[in-house]
């Protein structure tokens, strides 16, 4: 029974093993100690990347979800919205589909309960739950027979809407809600985990040809592909029903395009992923530095362990048995290291899921400590044992049986290779750890960057607010206009109010976009223009200067005059500085619906300075400015003000209601407070992970020089202790000791520096307005590294000069 006999073996040498570390309780508690800092982080990390990259998703066979999507050669991205009479083509046609769907975005108000509510709706088809596959939590889902005539209306509720609106009550089947004006039945509440498209409520509809029911003309098209259909077979598919559609309408369709689908996962991928992988390379090379930190602590020890393992290696054992016993060793070391790493994982997670920036991974993700995760803890510790123990041990079961002995039995010396060995360590332990350095630095200069953007105006001082008006209550340009402009007078009337603007965007974050068409201009380029709808007061409240002509005033905006502002990007692209003025600009896509203007022609009047408006973007991208009463659609109001903002927060919302009790608002928040949790929320996130990890490595780091340096001059005791009775000085002694540690920390200082340069490639797309291959970040680390062990290295140093000559003589 081979397997049994070794199993028995294997038993009996982790006992062994674990009485060995019970002898050394101070030994044993630092390196698991250090095991659990490395292992901690790392299962951490990596329970974050499960959860957002490798399985975000709870639907059913997620890899055959796919959309049909049109690409256009020589540009980035894809086309995956379709509008209703292009889906029920699709649908009605393909031959590659089980299901196909559609799903929204939208405001859907909620009325009768209280405060009226902007809810985060999903329209969605009657087939959608089917084709995800995913069971209801409470109730049913929509079935066929709901959207047959005469079917009363109903709502099926997202997990965290029920939890977070009606807690969690299982009664809530039956209830019903007021949205967008119709009174609909709850017939069901989705799991925790089906969050599709973040929704608060999924509200179905039966799709109609030249229809926008619910208000949806166009939708994202998502489909079931059926088992076996490559991607060359649903390109050929669908490649006939989309040129038909472009012959039945050119306009909706690029002139060049490529048929094709693209995976659900990639269409929704979290925007960190990027940023998780190579968080978690950080976390892995500080789990290294925990491995080589425990491995110079074992090699310590390995001092007085050498004439036991000569001992066993003279009395029969062989070296593959010693090498397994010590082994055996470094795996209990590790999975108390392991065991101790699960717990601070636990804590280090919830500090973790509170740094993830706000919209930045699926909604459906839920990160946590579960099974895979565990046996991942499980599989590192392992794999840190083989790590950090397999150089002691093959040092430690070397050949030469007399040497060890002979060392030991002086008890004076470790030997030439062992401190070979550890030096070397040292040197891995400090290049990693300035490696980490260099990632955070670059991490700190690039938040820097862009905290200090030049934003044009105070956003501490900016309120904004979205007014997201329903298209049922405010069908047409009459109506918004006449709330808006009632708002407007209110808001311009409140003590503390300086300026009010009105848009459909907001600087610094961006607008509605599209393609624009220059009178005289031959070039077609159809790269997108910013469009902003505003008052008047709009460049004035955000501090927008005029750089040429006039500015859109009270007149163009009260006669809804096809006047328009550029910006100078706008000039720079399409336009002579020198002819610019009286220049006419289409605006194609305010032609079609929801807007319809029978014109989209516009007169430039004047031009604007350039303002930051495509955030985190270093240059503005061109913009047009137009009166917002010429389609009605604005929808953020924007407040400039004295004193404290918050303040007048409670009183905008009162304004409000004060001109429609059941409109809701939305996003009440300073520019200032935006910024944060859109802008800086990611390189802060960045940065406090890669600080973390890299604090943590060079306190590692320098354990293991403060280690080395101690193990030294304990060993040269007796030398040192002649060289002081021999007149060498107190300063001398010290200079002795550091410089052999400094050469050590130099050594890595110079090779951590070249790994940094070799890997910083890897941060380019993480890092703003700095070239990854920053001399003056490097440059700062460095020197950081080099004072941090220079400090380590002085406290052996200093110990050695106060040694006493006549005792270390004793004691040899």
């Amino acid at each position: 029974m081979p397997a049994f006999t070794f199993l028995e073996d294997l038993t009996r040498d982790m006992r062994f093993g674990l009485r060995s570390l019970r002898k050394s309780p101070g030994f044993a508690a630092m390196a698991a100690g250090s095991l659990a800092l490395g292992i901690g982080a790392t299962t951490a990390m990596y329970s974050v990347i499960y959860a957002v990259v490798l399985d975000p998703f709870p639907y059913k066979d997620v890899a055959h979800l796919v959309s049909p999507t049109l690409r256009e050669p020589g540009r980035r991205g894809y086309h995956t919205y379709y509008t209703i009479d292009q889906y029920l083509e699709i649908a009605q046609r393909n031959r590659i589909f089980d299901g196909l769907v559609i799903s929204t975005i939208d405001d859907v108000l909620w009325t009768g309960s209280g405060e009226p509510r902007r809810l985060r709706g999903n329209h969605i088809t009657m087939n959608t739950f089917s084709v995800m596959g995913v069971p209801p939590l409470l109730g049913r889902v929509t079935s066929a027979a709901d959207g047959e005539p005469g079917a009363s209306p109903v709502v099926v509720l997202g997990y965290r809407f029920w939890q977070r609106e009606f807690a969690a009550d299982p009664n809530v089947i039956g209830r019903h809600l007021t949205l967008d004006g119709t009174v609909r039945s709850v017939i069901g509440v989705m799991p925790r985990r089906f969050m599709w498209r973040g929704a608060d409520v999924y509200v179905p509809i039966v799709p109609r040809r030249g229809e926008a029911v619910e208000g949806v003309r166009e939708a994202h098209v998502l489909g079931r592909l059926k088992p076996g259909v490559t991607a060359a077979q649903a390109e050929a598919d669908l490649r006939p029903i989309i040129e038909e559609l472009q012959r039945q309408s050119p306009r909706d369709f690029p002139e060049k395009w490529r048929a094709g689908i693209v995976p659900f996962a990639d269409q929704f991928r979290s925007g960190l992923n990027e940023a998780l992988w190579i968080l978690f390379g950080a976390v892995g090379l500080l789990l290294l530095i925990s491995c080589v930190n425990v491995s110079n602590l074992l090699l310590s020890r390995a001092t007085s362990r050498s004439k036991e393992i000569a001992v066993r290696a003279s009395l029969g054992a062989s070296r593959f048995r010693i090498i397994r016993q010590l082994l055996c060793e470094s795996v209990v070391l590790a999975l108390a290291g392991g065991l101790a790493g699960v717990f601070l994982a636990k804590g280090g997670l919830a500090g973790i899921i509170a740094m993830v920036p706000p919209n930045t991974i699926p909604d459906e993700a839920v990160i946590s400590l579960n099974l895979t995760i565990l046996l991942f803890a499980l599989a590192i510790s392992i794999a840190a044992a083989v790590v950090f123990g397999l150089a002691p041990a093959l040092h430690l079961a070397g050949s030469d049986l007399v040497t060890p002995l002979k060392e030991a039995g002086r008890g004076s010396s470790a030997g030439t290779r062992q401190n070979f060995l550890r030096a070397s360590l040292v040197v891995g332990e400090v290049a990693l750890s300035l490696m980490l350095m260099a990632g955070a630095s670059l991490m700190i200069r690039t938040l820097f960057a862009i905290e200090s953007l030049g934003l044009g105006f105070d956003p501490a001082r900016l309120i904004t607010l979205r007014i997201p008006l329903s298209e049922k209550r405010y069908p047409d340009a009459a109506r918004r206009n006449a709330f808006l402009r009632e708002l407007l007078r209110r808001t311009e009337e409140m003590p503390g109010v300086t300026a009010v603007g009105l848009n459909v965007g907001l600087h610094p974050f961006g607008s509605m976009d599209g393609s624009v068409e220059v009178s005289g201009n031959t070039s077609q380029d159809k790269r997108p223009v910013l469009v902003h709808t505003v008052n008047e007061n709009y460049v004035k409240a955000m501090n927008i200067g005029l750089a040429e002509g006039r500015g859109i005033d009270r007149y163009d905006v009260a006669n809804s005059a096809h006047a328009a502002l550029v910006n100078q990007a706008f000039v720079r692209r399409y336009l002579s500085t020198r002819d610019v003025l009286g220049r006419h600009v289409a605006i194609p896509f305010l032609r079609t619906p929801p807007f319809n203007l029978a014109d989209a022609s516009f007169q430039i009047a004047g031009v604007v300075r350039d303002a930051l408006n495509n955030v985190p973007e270093q240059e503005a991208m061109p913009e047009i400015y137009i009166p917002y009463t010429i389609i009605g659609f604005a929808d953020r109001l924007v407040v400039q003000v004295q004193g404290r903002p918050d303040r007048l927060m409670g009183a905008l919302r009162v304004q409000v209601y004060a001109i429609d009790k059941d409109q809701p608002v939305t996003d009440l928040k300073t520019i200032e407070t935006m910024l944060t949790e859109y802008v800086y929320s990611r390189p802060r996130f960045n940065l406090l992970l890669f600080s973390i990890f890299a604090a943590l490595g060079l306190l590692l780091a320098l354990l293991g020089i403060y280690g080395v340096i101690s193990s030294s001059v304990a060993q040269r005791r007796h030398e040192i202790g002649i060289r002081i009775a021999l007149g060498a000085s107190f300063p001398q002694v010290i200079r002795m000791v550091l410089s052999s540690g400094i050469r050590l920390v130099a050594v890595g200082v110079a090779l951590g520096l070249v790994g940094s340069v070799l890997s910083a490639r890897l941060l380019a797309r993480q890092i703003w307005k700095l070239s990854p291959f920053d001399p003056y970040s490097f440059a700062v680390v460095a020197i950081l590294v080099m004072a941090a062990g220079l400090l380590a290295c002085f406290w052996p140093a200093r110990a050695a000069g106060r040694i006493d000559p006549m005792s270390a003589l004793r004691e040899e």
